[in-house]
């Protein structure tokens, strides 16, 4: 009996782990470097390092304060990215985005 609970008690916490992917949120700031609007793909630069992240349906982007369309960035611009992962995919939550680049 002791170990069919333990064995229950394992089953859950795994299936409760491997349910919910995408649930732990990473920023990434950079500058825009491209964005493709067909596959609704943002690639930004940091340094010499870039990130690939995917826009989707619920992902909220704001150019300051105020909700803006994905149209509308732009290369150059300073954008901070809050994302969760999906497998190799990285969802943006939400996009930050401020005025142009001095660089």
């Amino acid at each position: 009996m002791k170990k069919l609970l333990i064995l229950a008690f394992a089953l859950a916490i795994a299936t409760s782990a491997f349910a919910a992917p995408g649930t732990t949120k990473a920023n990434y700031s950079g500058i825009i470097e491209k964005y493709d609007a067909a596959t609704k793909t943002l690639t930004i630069k940091r340094g010499d390092k870039q990130g690939e992240f995917v826009i989707t349906e619920t992902s909220e982007v704001l150019q300051g304060k105020t909700k803006a369309d994905p149209s509308a960035l732009t290369v150059g611009q300073k954008v901070d990215v809050e994302f969760v992962l999906d497998g190799p995919k990285k969802l943006i939550v939400k996009a930050k985005v401020s005025a142009s680049s001095t660089k």
